[in-house]
């Protein structure tokens, strides 16, 4: 059996009314219904007033939105310069394909171009136009800026 003694029972938490509130542990105020509102009486009600973190989701949601519409803004940006690069390429470009093939474009088609990779084997490729990733050199480029790209290219360490 258990025992329980009247000191221990009066330490307890109690709910107390004051004003038509129902008041619990430590005095926090409860928002439930009294005996007035027709609730049992000494029923704690939810209070609607938000926490310590209430400030927190609305922020966290607007940070979440900002990354969201960069992220959109980026993408149709490079997409727009990919688009641009990919309509201007011309016969005699300098490009590098997806795939790390280097060579100088011969033909252009509606989708595809011709790719010549090695001038002394007569070697050429047809490829997918989307698989262009850079260009190298462009043909319309200033003879000296193209010049210099050789020559860079070019050197090698002479041998005594």
């Amino acid at each position: 059996m258990i025992q329980i003694n009247a000191a221990t029972i009066a330490s307890w938490p109690t709910l107390a009314l004051q004003d038509g509130q129902v008041q619990g542990v430590l005095g926090a105020e409860g928002g439930g219904a009294g005996p007035d509102q027709g609730g049992a009486p000494g029923a704690q009600g939810v209070q609607g007033q938000p926490g310590g973190l209430g400030w927190f989701f609305p922020l966290l949601m607007l940070m979440i939105a900002f990354l969201f519409i960069s992220t959109i803004m980026g993408g149709r940006k490079e997409r727009k310069r990919r688009e641009a690069m990919l309509g201007a390429l011309k016969k005699r470009d300098r490009v590098q394909t997806a795939g790390g093939v280097i060579g100088t474009i011969i033909e252009i088609k509606d989708n595809e171009c011709l790719l010549e990779s090695d001038r002394a084997s007569n070697t050429r490729l047809w490829i997918a136009r989307s698989s262009v990733s850079t260009v190298l050199r462009s043909a319309n480029a200033p003879a000296a800026e193209n010049a210099e790209h050789d020559t860079e290219k070019t050197q090698e360490p002479a041998s005594a």
